[in-house]
């Protein structure tokens, strides 16, 4: 097995695994004022990740050059870079925020 096939793998899982507990704390939060404080917090936090990771990659791209392998290689890292930062600025924001 290489290298690149097991931070594949890894970046996968994360992404699943971070995709069906957004899916179920949404579900839950989506019902309450506290909640929809959480999400829109979580949302500023993602977006912005995701605006890290796309500026990162297109540097990357533009100065060095990737070939496909590579550039497959780097967008499941980011997804799994965005899932990431989703899942755990949920969790954190779901702890933080109080009810006013």
């Amino acid at each position: 097995m290489t290298v690149s096939f097991i931070i594949n793998t890894v970046s996968i899982i994360v992404v699943f695994v971070s995709m069906f507990y957004f899916y179920y704390v949404s579900n839950v939060f989506k019902k309450s004022q506290l909640g929809q404080k959480v999400l829109a917090n979580t949302s500023q936090i993602t977006m912005s990740a995701f605006i890290l990771g796309l500026a990162i990659i297109l540097i990357e791209l533009n100065a060095v050059g990737l070939s496909r392998a590579k550039f497959v290689n780097h967008l499941l890292i980011y997804g799994a870079f965005v899932s990431l930062v989703n899942s755990v600025s949920l969790w954190y924001f779901s702890r933080t925020i109080n009810e006013d």
